[in-house]
């Protein structure tokens, strides 16, 4: 029987491109595998389209589920130095970034995503019970395939709204890794939903009145081996000077953490979605939340329509430069800042409103623009530009039952 290797390709927006091969070919282990870089999005033009795929054997791994299939993960080169427009090589950039400065990260992503046919039976909520959540065995299947990959699970649970369910993975050592094992829970969450008859989404936003799909991701910087975000009863000041790193780019940024026109939906609707620029201890209203552990810091904004290797890396690259230039932030926020009044909270900085607004924000900044490389930080913008003049052209289910009967 013909066992078959499934190699992996994410593109600039965080889409996955499959090729199969036949694991005993073995000019693809030692070469890699000539694409078409016009044909992924973004990526190349036709005079420049000649790019070679190499898989990335830290990332080979069994599908548990199936008979001799297997699943890799590709990096790009072009003539024989790695592709500028490929994300991980992002990754990469980020987890050397580290080095230089005696670090290492480790993060701990949360995906939130939403089983699109879940049927609504029982009054569905946070911390469903097994015996009236019907995504449960799905949800189960999803977590014991992910761990055995090889990828720690710390938990998984019915969320807020309807349908709406989180796996959590454990702490993972470096950016580039911990994107890596974002994108197979990915992979394998759509993967068994198809097989299960179910299907999922991660769009940020899926209905006015019910939460939506935040991608929160816990860290904290080793040095040395030792955990230098750890305090007593409060962070360390290394751990201050990088969230004000953060706090300072973010704004910037946030094209990369919610990079879609649905994401602000998701960030202007409330229920737990930070949109402004302030941080506590152990408060879920700022941007960024101290754990009551005092050993890392969770980032709050980003969504579940984010490409890991984007995302990411650029937190954690605003956080080093917080670190480089002792960017001291503003005193923690120890109160609910979603119980102020709309006065009150013009006092605090915001993350923008739309994308039109990020994309706007993020074209002036170099901090960015030095961080992706010139042609990606061009492409990305021009890609998202494009979509947003799609979207101003489309005609909307709103518009037609609003402006109807005029």
């Amino acid at each position: 029987m013909t066992e078959w290797v499934y190699a992996n390709l994410t593109d600039i927006m965080g889409k996955v491109h499959t090729i199969a091969l036949r694991k005993d070919y073995e000019s693809f282990f030692k070469n890699g595998i000539g694409i078409d870089g016009s044909s992924i999005p973004g990526f190349a033009s036709v005079n420049r389209s000649d790019l070679v795929a190499k898989p990335d054997m830290r990332t080979f791994v069994k599908i548990p589920w199936r008979h001799d299939e297997y699943l890799v993960l590709l990096k790009t080169y072009y003539e024989d130095n790695a592709f500028d427009k490929d994300p991980k090589n992002v990754a990469e950039k980020a987890d050397l970034a580290l080095k230089e400065m005696g670090y290492e990260a480790v993060l701990r992503p949360e995906l939130e995503f939403f089983v699109l046919n879940e049927n609504g039976r029982g009054n569905t909520h946070y911390f469903e019970p097994p015996y009236s959540d019907v995504t449960f065995e799905y949800r189960k299947k999803v977590s014991e395939a992910v761990q055995d990959m090889g990828i720690p699970i710390r938990y998984h649970h019915h969320e807020n709204a309807s349908g709406q369910i989180e796996v959590e993975l454990l702490w993972i050592d470096g950016v580039e890794l911990t994107c890596d094992y974002t994108i197979y829970t990915k992979i394998v969450s759509k993967w068994l939903a198809k097989d299960m008859g179910m299907a999922v989404t991660y769009m940020p936003k899926l209905k006015k009145d019910m939460a939506g799909n935040g991608m929160h991701i816990h860290m904290f910087l080793k040095k040395n081996g030792e955990n230098i975000f750890r305090g007593d009863n409060e962070i360390s000041q290394e751990a201050r000077y990088f969230i004000g790193g953060i706090l300072e780019h973010m704004p910037y940024i946030t094209a990369l953490t919610n990079p879609t026109i649905n994401s602000y939906k998701r960030l202007n609707g409330g229920l737990e979605a930070p949109r402004y620029l302030a941080w506590g201890y152990r408060n879920r209203s700022t941007l960024i939340r101290v754990p009551a552990r005092m050993k890392d810091i969770e980032v709050r904004n980003a969504d579940s329509s984010a490409n890991p290797y984007l995302a990411f890396s650029l937190i954690i690259l605003a956080g080093l430069d917080g670190i480089k230039k002792k960017i001291e932030p503003s005193e923690p926020v120890d109160y609910d800042l979603y119980a102020l009044s709309k006065e009150k909270l013009k006092e605090y900085p915001a993350l923008p409103e739309s994308l039109e607004d990020a994309i706007e924000l993020m074209e002036s900044d170099e901090f960015v623009k030095y961080a992706l490389g010139n042609e990606l930080y061009d492409t990305f913008i021009d890609m998202k530009k494009l979509e947003i003049e799609e979207f101003l052209q489309a005609i909307t289910d709103w518009e037609i039952k609003k402006y109807r009967d005029i």
